[in-house]
């Protein structure tokens, strides 16, 4: 059943009832859409702290200052795995994060204001590192800042969400009302047909079985020659089904929405096992790879000046250790791209999450003796002509 179907089930005007008078309690305790939004955060958190930025220098990869500083300890006080997550949950859910650098040492901010300018850089005032405010102000050139959307996703999915809060606990309100204490009231031929007696049922019928519907938990006396008949039990079982189905279903839309949102696959999201292979490589594809290179494009750019990046000095952030390998399933393919030049035994290592050699061989590159260039070919056909 879709939200418009849904709604469309309390045409009866007598099943209306008022969603903020329904919602009061139970909206207190279900938070779906927090729920969705930091799994999915979590998920990409986890996968950017899994990845080895790794440091070149004149084109030849190295392991410096720079090195140990992105992969090891920004800061005194961080682990280069928290410092990342805690990024990346910063850039996610408020769309902007701030880095900083203090004596040679990297730092998320927990807040700051930025004065944008058009042809000058940009000033970064009222900075606050883990409740502490730098005097001084900042500007461009000497921070990170990261932006990943022109708007901030977080409000759209909280605005669209908030219909799903008030879905969900009226879903399970109007099952408890229609299914839980549906059935017949009979009335024994000898129940008093006296003023009195109709008095005492119309006010039952009227004030006494609402009050009673209504409560989660209540017991209703009934006057001799009254029976409260609960009906099919088979009736209510189906409709209780049905019930439940709307709910997962509300449930399994807030966390599609906002899988496609953050651009995971919803599979991934939900922790189903069923083709995770392309489900995890989709995820790195559209999802970690362009969050990598949004983090590697500001750090090339501010910490590295042009002359050193047009000369082959720059970091990359390596996201193919995110994936757990088995060597038996890329043994063949370790092999082919080996023979043909492509991988270096140290490439190799990395690849399965080894520790590389430091030998000069083990960076060195092999061609198989059954690979010959096109130009050589050529030039042998031309002699024999």
């Amino acid at each position: 059943m879709g939200v418009v179907d849904w709604f469309k089930s309390f045409k009866n005007k007598d099943n209306i009832v008022e969603l903020d008078a329904i919602c009061i309690d139970l909206a207190k305790e279900v938070y779906f859409r927090e729920l969705a939004i930091n799994t999915s955060i979590n998920l990409i958190a986890n996968a950017i702290s899994k990845s080895e930025f790794r440091t070149y220098a004149g084109g030849k990869e190295v392991k410096k200052n720079d090195y140990y500083l992105f992969n090891v300890e920004p800061n005194q006080n961080k682990s280069a795995s928290k410092f990342w997550r805690d990024v990346v949950y910063k850039l996610l859910y408020n769309n902007e994060c701030l880095i900083v650098q203090v004596n040679d040492k990297l730092y998320v901010t927990d807040s700051f204001s930025k004065k944008a300018y058009a042809f000058k850089d940009n000033m970064y005032t009222n900075i606050v590192v883990n409740d502490y405010e730098l005097s001084d102000s900042m500007f461009e050139p000497n921070v990170l800042y990261l932006e990943w959307h022109n708007k901030k996703i977080i409000n759209l999915l909280q605005d669209l969400d908030k219909l799903y809060e008030q879905l969900i606990p009226t879903a399970i309100k109007n099952y408890k009302s229609r299914n839980s204490k549906k059935g017949f009231l009979i009335i024994d031929g000898h129940y008093p047909q006296t003023e009195e007696g109709q008095k005492r049922l119309k006010d039952l019928l009227k004030n006494k079985f609402r009050e009673w519907f209504e409560a989660d938990n209540a017991v209703l006396p009934l006057e001799k020659g009254l029976k409260w008949d609960h009906g099919e039990q088979s009736a209510i079982k189906g409709e209780e089904a049905s019930y439940t189905r709307d709910i997962q279903q509300m449930l399994n839309d807030i966390f599609n929405i906002t899988a496609m949102a953050f651009q995971i696959p919803p599979s991934l999201l939900k922790g189903e096992v069923a083709d995770t292979d392309k489900a995890v490589n989709n995820f790195l594809t559209f999802c970690i790879n362009p969050i990598a290179k949004l983090i590697t494009d500001e750090i090339n750019r501010k910490m590295y000046c042009k002359k050193e990046y047009l000369s082959g000095t720059y970091v990359k952030m390596d996201t193919s250790m995110i994936k757990t390998v088995d060597i038996k399933e890329i043994a063949n393919a370790l092999d082919i791209l080996t023979r043909i030049g492509v991988n270096s035994v140290n490439d190799s290592l990395r690849m399965l999450g080894r520790a590389t050699l430091k030998e000069d061989w083990a960076d060195e590159r092999y061609v198989t003796k059954n690979y010959e260039s096109v130009k050589e070919m050529k030039g042998g056909d031309g002699d024999k002509d």
